[in-house]
């Protein structure tokens, strides 16, 4: 069918169904809860969506429902590599329904998370999953007036304002720790901030872990002031050789610090894991291929995305919502840069 000057007519839910065989109720089931079909069902679904390229009707479900079916995204960096598996994983899992994402960087900014919640609820969103909702109190009444799941991709020692989901970053950057201390490593820096409360956590999980051992030294702990890139790890890197060349590892925030710190060690002629040992955190792709591959804390970031989408899905789903904070399991990965 055309529409007056040669627009074709839109494909409806109803043109899926009939060439898939199937009711229109199965049609929209697969897309926006597709774990209640079977694969081969979703799969042949899947199949006439793409031939008749049908595309569904935001603006027509915003009126007929209580929500717009955007999901939206709110995240602290939206370009840091540590933020890019965990977009992955939530794309991926709305990608198959008619659910569609929507995201907003924050910039670890109070004012500016204020304004990025008051802009995507005015569009009436089916969800919200947003990282940095502990860090802002003065945002929390604003939060609590949410008419739609919302789902914090957190850290585990805070307690949600509806669902949440994360790790302990505390637990992990002890795990880190202690595995330098069981190479033999005795005067380890640290390399991070306390810019965020997963910052933070971590920094109390390495002055505990060298508390405990009797080796926390404050003068160790240099502070990059948010700023977590492969450079900034290769000037800090100099700076502690200058200052306390004594230092025999460092525990850094994010692997790209320890990759500038790995390329520093390598202009100063340290031998590493021999004279430095170095440990990073996030587990991203380049830290196995570094010469040497780098030991880190290797965080589940894409599961984190799935789940947490995942959650959000089920409470649309059900109109149930599962309170609490999930926490998910770290693991630490040792390469080369500390395997003495």
């Amino acid at each position: 069918m055309r529409l007056r000057g040669g627009a074709r007519a839109r494909t409806t839910l109803s043109d899926v169904a009939r060439k898939a065989g199937v009711s229109p109720i199965t049609v929209s089931r697969a897309l926006r809860e597709p774990h209640k079909v079977s694969d081969k069902l979703r799969e042949t679904i899947l199949g006439v969506v793409d031939e008749i390229g049908y595309v569904p009707n935001f603006a027509a479900r915003a009126l007929a429902s209580r929500h717009s079916g955007i999901i939206a995204v709110l995240g602290p960096v939206l370009g840091s590599p540590g933020f890019s598996p965990v977009a992955s994983g939530i794309e991926d899992r709305f990608q198959a329904g008619e659910l569609r994402t929507q995201f907003a960087n924050i910039g670890l900014d109070a004012s500016e998370e204020a304004r990025q919640l008051n802009l995507f609820v005015a569009q009436n969103p089916a969800g919200i999953i947003m990282e940095s909702v502990a860090e802002f109190p003065v945002n929390r009444p604003l939060i609590d007036e949410i008419d739609c799941p919302v789902v914090q991709m957190m850290d585990t020692s805070l307690e949600p304002l509806d669902m949440g989901i994360g790790v302990c970053h505390r637990s992990a950057a002890k795990l880190a720790v202690r595995h330098l201390l069981s190479k033999g490593y005795s005067k380890i820096a640290l390399l991070g901030g306390n810019k965020d409360i997963r910052s933070r956590r971590r920094f109390e999980g390495y002055r505990e872990a060298l508390s405990d051992a009797g080796l926390y030294q404050p003068g160790y702990v240099f502070d990059t002031e948010g700023r977590n890139s492969v450079a900034d790890g290769h000037s800090l890197m100099r700076c502690i050789n200058s200052r306390y060349p004594e230092i025999d590892a460092v525990f850094c925030h994010d692997d790209e610090l320890a990759l500038g710190a790995l390329f520093a060690a390598s202009q100063l002629g340290l031998r590493v894991p021999e004279d430095l040992g170095i440990c990073g955190y996030n587990g991203l792709h380049f830290s196995g291929v570094d010469d040497p591959p780098l030991t880190s804390v290797s965080l589940p970031l894409y599961e984190i995305g799935f789940k947490a989408a995942e959650m959000l899905m089920a409470a649309l789903a059900s109109g149930e919502r599962k309170e609490g904070a999930v926490e998910l399991e770290v693991a630490l990965v040792e390469g080369a840069s500390t395997r003495r």
